[in-house]
């Protein structure tokens, strides 16, 4: 399922509005979740999941075509963890 999916599926459940504002209450929904994502802030969806940043600390790896090793650097990373409703199905 991709954004186009979701946009069709809100335009099917809503159909008094038009596919064009479907699209954009999508995206208005995927901007806010980025956007707290990107303050640190946990996205709680009830019924759903939570996605949440985690720092992800330095370590050591392996360059997959020369066998050397290689230093992976600390980055965030975004974390999802499904609703137990989700994990019942």
């Amino acid at each position: 399922m991709n954004r186009h999916d979701l946009s069709k599926a809100v335009y099917e459940a809503h159909g008094g509005i038009p596919f064009g504002e479907a699209q954009r209450i999508v995206d208005i929904m995927f901007d806010t979740i980025k956007s707290r994502l990107v303050r640190g802030e946990k996205v709680l969806l009830s019924g759903f999941g939570c996605f949440r940043v985690v720092r992800r600390k330095q370590r050591n790896g392996v360059d997959p075509q020369s066998g050397r090793p290689i230093l992976i650097v600390g980055r965030r990373a975004v974390t999802f963890r499904p609703s137990k409703h989700l994990k019942s199905l």
